[in-house]
């Protein structure tokens, strides 16, 4: 990002549910990494937001409660002309899915009519096609990776860093909301991602390859909750293959998948791998002060990594 006059906030930061109320340590990391690489005057907090909501809860069971609840944070969005930038893949998922329903006029009809009983309107932000033509876009939902690695930039992230993580092998679990987050749109090839191995790789760590790469963590569509036995497999075999990569530690870009992954393992045997958000080992490698990453609330202990790279 150039820098140079003071531009107008362009990303509203999103942080959901299970980051405030389960991992604090994620937000400040984000807020933290996006300070040190230079942007903050880009993002702004988007006030009053609400849970986004919860994408295998809230659809499955109740979509004209869900798209209502969506579209409210939509709207908080597009009244400040920014496009929102999530830290969760199932707020990522369940954001962008609700602007591809309210394409639809009658929807979104039906919509403002239950938000017209708390004075909001959702329309689409405005905007001129390169032929002059005035159209109504929907709001931008993006995640956060994908503005570190498309706007930002992989470059931009390495000159940051002053703690670069050599020697570190980190197993990245993309987690199904980021790969197939609708049935419209992907943040890149589902079946061959690289955004978040290409950004580890910047911090001097390395990316290790292991089997089944892309498999579920377990938890999603409610297993965790209904049927644990069978998330816990799901976890273990996961947990087997990165443990046989010989992989230090697991980056994941969604909470949830973070907090199944590390709270799981409590069932095993064996070596811990502690299980970090993309912002906490971001923030790592540009030398923020450990206590702000908020490991002391992970189930398993990062000290073992983060005392590798000069954290006390």
């Amino acid at each position: 990002m150039n820098k140079g006059a003071k531009a107008q906030p362009r990303y509203g930061l999103f942080f959901g549910c299970l980051i405030p109320n389960r991992y604090p340590g994620i937000e400040q990391s984000a807020r933290k990494v996006i300070e040190g690489l230079g942007c903050k005057d880009r993002f702004a907090d988007i006030p009053h937001a609400a849970c986004c909501p919860a994408p295998d809860i809230f659809y499955s069971s109740d979509k004209a409660t869900w798209l209502a609840l969506a579209a409210r944070n939509l709207c908080l969005a597009e009244f400040r002309r920014l496009e929102i930038v999530t830290f969760c893949n199932g707020c990522y998922a369940s954001l962008l899915r609700a602007t591809e329903y309210l394409a639809e006029p009658k929807t979104m009809g039906e919509v403002n009519k239950v938000l017209r009983e708390i004075q909001m309107k959702y329309t689409g932000v405005p905007s001129v096609t390169p032929e002059g033509r005035r159209i109504l876009e929907p709001v931008k939902v993006r995640h956060f990776i994908d503005v570190l690695h498309r706007d930002v930039g992989v470059d931009a992230v390495k000159a940051a860093v002053s703690n670069p993580l050599s020697g570190l092998k980190v197993a990245v679990h993309y987690g199904c909301h980021y790969l197939r987050p609708t049935s419209c749109s992907t943040i890149e090839d589902p079946s061959d991602p690289h955004m978040i191995d290409e950004i580890i790789e910047a911090l001097g760590a390395e990316s290790v390859d292991y089997k089944d790469k892309l498999g579920c963590c377990g938890a999603g569509g409610g297993v965790r909750s209904h049927v644990f036995d069978l998330a816990a497999a799901i976890s273990k075999e996961k947990y087997d293959n990165v443990q046989s990569a010989g992989a230090d530690c697991i980056v994941t870009p969604c909470p949830f998948c973070l907090l199944q992954l590390d709270t799981v393992q409590e069932h095993f045997t064996g070596r811990k791998i502690p299980v970090f958000h993309p912002a906490q080992i971001i923030a790592l490698a540009l030398g923020v002060d450990k206590r702000m990453l908020g490991l002391d609330l992970h189930r398993v202990s990062g000290n073992d990594v983060v005392s590798r790279f000069g954290g006390v």
